[in-house]
């Protein structure tokens, strides 16, 4: 990273250097500005199952928790099969696009993510304010296949909608029941004073979701404006012992075990994770992970790995109880639960939801037995948030 110390007047061209942090000052206070994580929800490996459109128009709706004086966007092609092409790329404030700002890359309008790559968007001059929504319209006129893909049943953080048409404006759906998904778009980074806490929501659907993430970043904006920020990069699907299964393309889009995704050391200041129930579940569904050991042992292991080898500290949850469960998978997550509850770093979010049989009760899931809703995610939140702050985590 690079530092410039300058005056007034050489702020604005140094400014625009990629990657640059600058520190200016304002009568004796040394202000440094630097570009730092808005909102960000990576993006799943759907390889094995990617979506192959003649034209793309899609929209995606994002709350960033900071404010700032400029934008830029974080592209990715990092499983596709060929470089992207995208013809237009707009940024709002209304979710219509009456006014509208061009995005580029390069100093091009048209915007090409290489293969096996990410990219950041030149920076855009637009001031933003945190909790203020930003709308991004992306357009491609040609046919491409895309299998970097994100997902979310929450909407008020971020909302996703896309269609079949370039010359098509997408409206945005709010409804918990239904996903909505998008492609090669992470997030946003903003120019800005202020150094957040970046706070990663990690692990499976649960977080991915993004009722629990959603309910707590919403508690984060209001309780800790500017100083916490948001990373999403849960994968739906995915375990903490071991990899995806590959005996099918839709369970080879699980992704690696939570124990392989840590953290790059400095990025993150603390992990939330959700996990556990993945490893309980899949061997019903998948010949290769009913070969794998799964035992209260091998999980309660995997957890305390979780929780020490991370460079950042890590908070993660009891895991919660599934409807389709075997009985010998049940006892597993019973004498698991038992053990972590003592923890310091275990949050007992499944206490929280259970009825009197030990299922999630009906108030609190999507009707599945499995997934929690956004009432769920909103008690989840609120007791994590108080177990944040008596562990003094924030």
């Amino acid at each position: 990273m690079t530092y410039w110390h300058i005056n007034t007047k050489e702020k604005t061209t140094l400014a625009r250097l990629r990657n640059a942090k600058v520190v200016f000052f304002s009568g004796e206070v040394e202000v440094m500005i630097s570009w730092q994580l808005g909102i960000m929800q990576t993006c799943d490996n759907f390889a094995t199952m990617p979506f192959r459109l003649g034209q793309l128009a899609q929209v995606v709706a994002y709350t960033p928790f900071l404010s700032g004086s400029k934008v830029r966007l974080v592209l990715s092609n990092l499983y596709g099969e060929a470089d992207l092409c995208f013809d237009e790329i707009y940024l709002s404030k209304e979710e219509k696009f009456h006014v509208k700002h061009q995005v580029t890359y390069l100093k091009q309008k048209q915007v090409v993510i290489r293969r096996g790559h990410k990219l950041q968007t030149d920076p855009l001059t637009l001031k933003v304010q945190a909790g203020e929504k930003l709308y991004v319209w992306m357009k491609a006129s040609r046919k491409q296949t895309y299998a970097d893909v994100a997902s979310t049943y929450a909407t008020d953080l971020i909302n996703a909608s896309y269609g079949q048409k370039f010359d098509y404006c997408p409206s945005l759906r709010v409804n918990e029941h239904q996903r909505k998904s998008w492609f090669s778009l992470e997030g946003i980074l903003v120019w800005t004073k202020h150094k957040p806490k970046v706070v990663e929501f990690a692990g499976d659907s649960l977080m991915e979701m993004g009722f629990v993430s959603q309910a707590l970043g919403k508690l984060f904006l209001e309780e800790y404006p500017q100083q916490v920020t948001y990373l999403n990069t849960a994968v739906s699907g995915s375990r903490l012992l071991y990899d995806c299964p590959t005996d099918s393309p839709l369970l080879a889009t699980y992704g690696q075990s939570l124990l392989k995704r840590k953290p790059k050391p400095s990025s993150v200041a603390l992990s939330i994770c959700f996990c556990g129930g993945n490893d309980l579940l899949l061997p019903a569904y998948s010949s290769q992970a009913s070969k794998q050991v799964v035992t209260p042992a091998t999980l309660v292991a995997g957890f305390r790995k979780l929780l020490t080898s991370w460079p950042n500290p890590v908070v993660s949850s009891t895991i919660l109880p599934a409807k389709k469960i075997r009985a010998q998978s049940e006892a597993t997550r019973l004498a698991v639960n038992q053990e972590l509850s003592s923890w310091s770093q275990i949050f007992d979010g499944a206490k929280l939801l259970v009825d009197g049989q030990g299922k999630l009760k009906p108030t609190y899931q999507l009707g599945d037995g499995l997934h929690i809703n956004q009432a769920g995610g909103n008690l989840l939140a609120q007791q994590l948030l108080a177990f944040l702050k008596t562990n003094s985590l924030l």
